[in-house]
C-alpha cells in the first residue's frame, strides 16, 4: 500500500471510528476529530497531501452552508426576545475585543474568543430534555443570532483587511449584498416554479431517488455560494454561509431533505476540516506551558465575553440558575472560534504558535463548559418537571 493510499485510509478510518468514540466518552465528535489529526499529522503522516488540502476545504465550506442552513430568522423574529438577543451578542463583539485591546493582546484575537455557535449548544439542549422549555429556545435562539453577527464580524474584517477604511471596502460589501440578492430572487423564482410543480419538489425534497437530484442540487448551491463571495473578493465560506441562509429562508419545509444534507455533511465532507485543522497544531507548540497557560487563559475569557445573560437575568425573566446555565452552555463555540481562527491564519492577522493557543482554547472550552452544563441542566429540567 503506497503512502497516499494509506494516508486516505488512516483519515477515513478516524471519520469512522469517532462518532462511536465521542458518544462513549460524551464530547463532541469535532473535538475528537481536532485531537485525532493532531496525532495522526504529527506522528504518522507527517506531510498533508495535496488530495487532504482540497477535502478540507471543500468541508470547511459544507460546515458553513449547514451553520447557514440552520438559522431562523423567521422564528428569531416571532420570538419577541430578538433585540435582547441582538444586544446580547452585540456586547459580547464590542467589550471582549477592546478589553483585549486595553491589555494589549491582538484585536482579531478577541473577536475570535467573542464567537457564538449553535452546533455544541443544540446537541447538549437535546441530551438535557430541554429543548423545548423556554429557556431552550432563548439560548437557540441566542446562539443563531450570535452565530449570524459572528459571520457578519468576520466579513466586515475581510473586508477591512483585504481594503483597509476606503470606499472600496464599502464596495467589496455592496457587492456582496447586491449578489447575494441576485441569488435570493433567483431561489425565489424558484420557489414560484416549485408552487406550480409540487409534485416535482416532492421528488426532490422526500422520495427515495437514486439519483439524489436534491442533493447534487444543494452541493452545486453550497458552492456557488462560496464563488459569489469570491468574486466579491471575500472570503469563499462567507459565501457559503449567506447562501444556507437563503435557501433556508426560501425553503422553508425541506422535510427529509433536510436530513440527508446533513449525512453528507456530517458523515463525510465536515470531519475532513475538523481532522485539518487539528493537523495543523504543532505538538512542539502545545508542549510550551506559555501555550498552554494561554490557552486556559483564554477559555476563561470565552465564559466572562459570555456573562451577559447572567447579567441581564432579571429582564430576560431568568432566574439565576438558568441564567448561569446560558452563560456557561454559549461558551462552546468549538466550530466558530476555529473558523475565525482559520481565517485570521489566512489574512496573516496570526502566528502559528496562536492559531495553536486558538485550536486548544476550542478543545478546552467545548468539553469543559458543556460538562459544567449538564448537571445544572438536569436541575433545570427538575424544576420545571410539573
Amino acid at each position: 500500500m503506497d503512502k497516499h493510499n494509506l494516508s486516505l485510509f488512516l483519515v477515513l478510518l478516524g471519520v469512522a471510528i469517532i462518532p462511536f468514540l465521542a458518544r462513549r466518552l460524551r464530547v463532541p465528535s469535532a473535538a475528537l476529530e481536532i485531537v485525532y489529526g493532531a496525532l495522526l499529522f504529527n506522528f504518522f503522516i507527517l506531510h498533508r497531501p495535496e488530495w487532504f488540502e482540497l477535502l478540507r476545504e471543500i468541508g470547511f465550506i459544507y460546515l458553513m452552508f449547514i451553520a447557514g442552513m440552520e438559522l431562523d430568522l423567521r422564528s428569531i423574529r416571532k420570538s419577541g426576545r430578538s433585540a435582547w438577543y441582538v444586544l446580547i451578542s452585540l456586547l459580547s463583539f464590542t467589550v471582549t475585543p477592546l478589553l483585549f485591546v486595553l491589555f494589549g493582546q491582538p484585536f482579531f484575537v478577541g473577536v475570535a474568543v467573542a464567537m457564538i455557535s449553535a452546533g455544541i449548544v443544540i446537541p447538549v439542549l437535546k441530551e438535557s430534555e430541554l429543548m423545548k422549555s423556554r429557556l431552550g429556545k432563548d439560548l437557540i435562539g441566542l446562539a443563531l443570532t450570535g452565530e449570524l453577527l459572528s459571520i457578519l464580524v468576520l466579513t466586515f474584517i475581510d473586508a477591512y483587511h483585504h481594503y483597509g477604511p476606503t470606499l472600496n471596502a464599502a464596495f467589496a460589501l455592496l457587492k456582496l449584498a447586491l449578489l447575494f440578492g441576485l441569488a435570493l430572487l433567483v431561489l425565489k423564482l424558484l420557489y414560484l416554479l416549485a408552487w406550480w410543480h409540487p409534485e416535482r419538489v416532492s421528488k426532490v425534497m422526500e422520495s427515495e431517488d437514486p439519483v439524489e437530484e436534491g442533493i447534487r442540487i444543494i452541493v452545486t448551491v453550497a458552492f456557488a455560494g462560496g464563488i459569489l463571495a469570491a468574486l466579491a473578493g471575500a472570503e469563499p465560506i462567507l459565501g457559503s454561509f449567506l447562501a444556507g441562509m437563503i435557501f433556508s429562508h426560501v425553503f422553508k419545509s425541506k422535510g427529509r431533505f433536510e436530513e440527508k444534507i446533513n449525512a453528507v455533511g456530517f458523515g463525510f465532507l465536515i470531519p475532513f476540516f475538523f481532522i485539518g485543522v487539528g493537523s495543523q497544531l504543532d505538538f512542539a507548540l502545545l508542549a510550551s506551558p506559555a501555550t498552554v497557560l494561554g490557552a486556559l487563559a483564554l477559555t476563561l475569557m470565552v465564559l466572562v465575553s459570555n456573562i451577559y445573560p447572567l447579567l441581564l437575568a432579571r429582564p430576560l425573566r431568568l432566574s439565576l440558575l438558568e441564567a448561569s446555565g446560558m452563560s456557561i452552555l454559549l461558551s462552546a463555540p468549538l466550530s466558530m472560534i476555529v473558523v475565525a481562527g482559520t481565517l485570521g491564519q489566512k489574512m496573516g492577522l496570526l502566528s502559528d504558535e496562536m492559531i495553536g493557543t486558538l485550536i486548544l482554547t476550542a478543545l478546552l472550552a467545548s468539553v469543559i463548559y458543556p460538562s459544567l452544563f449538564r448537571p445544572l441542566g438536569k436541575r433545570i429540567a427538575a424544576e420545571k418537571a410539573p
